[in-house]
């Protein structure tokens, strides 16, 4: 239903306030009022039909919908942002439990004694001729190796590690030094970092057989073995973890902890380089 002041509208007429009323309707159409005067036509503004009362009552039913949908859409999406008791899980592994398992493992199959041997063996022949043909000063021999590897992990671990965190932050679109997009140079500097502490560690293995210092005795080893085996399992998470949102999450975490393995490595290597 339609109120009167609609049917009006639709008219183009209306009734001017405090006239009759009840009214009579000549033949053309045009209102009389009760005294037989006819009625000046006004033509009146358009109302909205949220003004009107079956209007209103509509207005107020999809306002009463959405206050009562609102609260439970927001609740939804809180219960669904709050970490579950998986994620914290996954968390925990990422940063405690894979760093430790790591570390017991390296530490098992070094003290076993069967890889120095070997080594020893490979070193000598291929190494240790390099090193002494080129006969550099005795202060390379004992600190190039933990110069270089300090380089590598604070500039291409430390920026890497930084830029895959702004990646999490969704910025990886932006421009990183160099101009390069921050997800493309993310994997390429922890790729790089990766290779260079291979490639580091064994000069280091060299050098420490040049100074007659035993191979795979202290910590600095057994963390250095770790953080390698981590790294490449890091390494294979990152390249497919792709749309796995709890795989990106162990990779965050796990590569936090590797971070923190390697300073401490660097902290173990450097006491190993003052103690003789």
């Amino acid at each position: 239903a339609t109120s009167a002041g609609e049917d009006l509208q639709e008219k183009g007429k209306c009734f001017r306030a405090g006239d009759a009323t009840h009214t009579r309707t000549r033949t053309d159409g045009r209102p009389l009022s009760s005294r037989g005067r006819m009625m000046k036509p006004q033509v009146l503004r358009r109302v909205p039909a949220s003004t009107s009362l079956i209007g209103g009552r509509a207005g107020v039913a999809r306002l009463s919908l959405s206050l009562e949908r609102k609260p439970r859409a927001v609740l939804a999406r809180a219960t669904s942002e709050q970490p579950g008791d998986d994620d914290t899980a996954l968390k925990a592994a990422a940063l405690i439990g894979a760093p430790v398992a790591s570390l017991a493992l390296a530490e098992l199959v070094i003290k076993s004694g069967g890889l120095v041997e070997p080594l020893t063996g490979y070193f000598n022949a291929i190494g240790v001729p390099v090193i002494e043909f080129l006969n550099p000063p005795e202060w390379i021999i004992h600190w190039f190796h933990g110069l270089n590897m300090a380089t590598v992990l604070f500039a291409m671990g430390g920026y890497g590690t930084y830029l895959g965190y702004k990646i999490r932050d969704g910025e990886g679109d932006g421009a990183a030094f160099g101009g390069e997009k921050i997800r493309e140079l993310h994997p390429k500097l922890m790729a790089g970092m990766a290779f260079f502490f291979f490639l580091g560690g064994q000069g280091g293995l060299v050098f420490s057989l040049m100074e007659g210092r035993p191979l795979l005795e202290s910590p600095h080893a057994v963390s250095a073995a770790a953080g390698m085996a981590l790294l490449g399992a890091q390494g294979v998470l990152g390249a497919t973890m792709k749309g796995k949102k709890a795989a990106r999450t162990v990779h965050t975490y796990l590569g936090s902890s590797i971070m923190a393995m390697f300073f401490v490595h660097a902290g173990l290597g450097l006491a190993n380089g003052l103690s003789f």
